[in-house]
């Protein structure tokens, strides 16, 4: 990643530590679940978690591999993860640093490769993309989640306009069938995908990154005047003094099946 994305990722996520360690969506996510159930673990496991955060992916995959490593750019998450692997007795857990666009890693060292809610950041997808592959062991798996948009150009950028307003680390979040057309170009064969939607209460999803008052009334009135492509995907609901609205995730679970 560029040095000024780091630093912008860095800045917003470390002092979200706790709240990213509590948030339901994260710690408690569907999709959680969801990749648990597609992927079926193995005890013989050696597995990376890309850009963990406060760790919940790692956490929920260490006590079924031999191994897992929990990577992250934001020194506060990565202890926050260690803290939460300690209260659990999760001996084979370990945290590292590291930028998901050039991991510290030989190829071919995994057999599970996982990134959850993260890949918004990434300045250069494609790169990640091409790491992910290159760090896991021919046949091994990638078991990944983001937010996704809606195809329609105009109206996926209103979307990224209005999540880099309220996250100004956020990059771009890609339609479904993008993701899957970036997997498969990179020898990322898929095997499964599923769409899930989580509804999300305003402040409390605008409060986990700080933002201002005045950036807030911006927010709530972008999301008055939704292009119509998008009113189906946010479905905005106005009760109880406050806003509701739908983020929409993409599951990629995908093979690393490298051509001859």
């Amino acid at each position: 990643m560029s040095d000024e994305q780091k630093s912008k990722v860095q800045a917003q996520f470390g002092p979200a530590a706790a709240g990213y360690a509590t948030s339901n969506v994260h710690a408690k996510g569907e999709s959680l679940e969801v990749l648990a159930e597609l992927i079926k673990p193995q005890p013989d496991w050696q597995a990376l978690d890309v850009a963990t955060g406060a760790g919940h992916t790692a956490l929920l995959f260490a006590p079924k591999v031999a191994h897992m490593i929990a990577t992250d750019l934001t020194e506060a998450m990565l202890a926050k993860t260690a803290e939460l692997a300690a209260q659990r007795g999760l001996t084979n857990l370990e945290t590292q640093y590291a930028d998901a666009e050039s991991l510290p890693f030989d190829d071919a060292s995994f057999d599970l490769v996982t990134c959850r809610i993260a890949f918004h950041h990434f300045p250069n997808p494609r790169q990640a993309v091409a790491e992910f592959a290159r760090v896991l062991k021919p046949g091994g798996l990638l078991g990944f989640t983001d937010n996704i948009t809606v195809p329609e150009k105009q109206a996926a950028g209103y979307y990224n306009a209005y999540e880099k307003l309220r996250d100004p680390s956020h990059n771009w979040v890609y339609p479904l069938v993008r993701l899957e057309a970036m997997f498969e170009q990179a020898s990322l064969t898929v095997q499964a995908t599923r769409q899930l939607s989580k509804e999300m209460e305003f402040h409390q999803w605008a409060d986990r990154m700080r933002v201002s008052p005045e950036s807030k009334d911006k927010l709530l009135e972008m999301m008055r005047h939704l292009p119509e492509a998008l009113q189906p995907l946010f479905a905005p609901r106005w009760a109880d003094g406050t806003m509701y609205f739908t983020l929409h995730e993409g599951v990629i679970i995908a093979q690393y099946l490298p051509q001859d």
